[in-house]
């Protein structure tokens, strides 16, 4: 009986109990929900070859620069994908001024209620490092201290691929810069605005397309995602914000609910 009893207090020693065990062997890597390291995927995001213009000139910049996402819906049937947008912006452009690519950072595709289409997906367009094109082209905002550093470190430069790249003073105004420089663009790929002539494909005012719960969830979690591995992205905004347009529809109606659910991944928005 006492061999019995030696042998399991023996077994028993062995066993790791909680994390002041110094002598367990490593066990799994456990991610804490207050603070998880970076790759953090709230939700995948799918990577491919867009089309670019090698003729446009377009504005590299750290992305450290970027403070603030930008809420968009592309006013498009909701099954349109990103290689079409993107395809769609090439030619929106003149051979004067051509657009580089999708003026979007990222692409969001999800069902409308009642439906299984589109699957949901985020695509990635644009790349972060890349200044985009869907804040307004001449709308100033205010630089904070470190987005001045990076500014007067001559870290934003402009030019084609290919060609020289240097700092070009006309997208600054004192402690200003366009607001494209220090936002990233995601779009909601659907349309959630009235019918009206120029917006054929909108809802009848029966009939409001509002954003979807998952739709909600996916912007939630990509603008978590965001934040987890650029700290200083601590702002959600809407296109209309900077200058008058319907868009993002009424996906602005459901900002509070996206930032409510960001918080359950650990974010904070203002």
């Amino acid at each position: 009986m006492k061999h019995i009893i030696g042998l399991v207090l023996t077994l028993l020693s062995s066993l790791c109990f909680g994390e002041d065990c110094v002598s367990c062997p490593p066990g799994p890597t456990v991610t804490r929900p207050n603070g998880p390291t970076w790759p953090v995927e709230f939700t995948r995001i799918r990577r491919i070859n867009l089309e670019r213009n090698p003729n446009a000139t377009f504005c590299r910049r750290p992305v450290e620069m970027v403070d603030t996402i930008v809420i968009h819906h592309s006013e498009t049937p909701s099954t349109h994908t990103t290689e079409r947008i993107n395809d769609f912006h090439l030619s929106r452009g003149t051979a004067a001024d051509p657009w580089l690519m999708i003026a979007y950072s990222y692409a969001i595709n999800s069902p409308y209620p009642g439906t299984s289409t589109p699957q949901s997906l985020v695509t990635e367009g644009r790349p972060l490092e890349i200044v985009g094109s869907h804040a307004g082209t001449g709308i100033l905002v205010p630089m904070n201290r470190d987005q001045q550093r990076l500014w007067n470190q001559g870290r934003i430069v402009c030019g084609r691929e290919g060609g020289p790249f240097r700092v070009d003073p006309s997208h600054i105004s004192g402690d200003r810069i366009k607001a494209n420089f220090t936002t990233i663009g995601i779009v909601v790929i659907g349309n959630y605005s009235p019918f009206s002539r120029s917006n054929p494909n909108g809802f009848s005012p029966r009939s409001p397309r509002n954003p979807t719960r998952e739709t909600q969830d996916l912007l939630a979690r990509l603008s978590c995602q965001l934040q987890k591995k650029y700290p200083g992205i601590r702002n959600i905004k809407w296109h209309s914000f900077y200058h008058p347009t319907s868009c993002p529809g009424t996906i602005i109606n459901y900002l509070g609910q996206i930032k409510a659910l960001a918080r359950n991944y650990g974010c904070t928005f203002n």
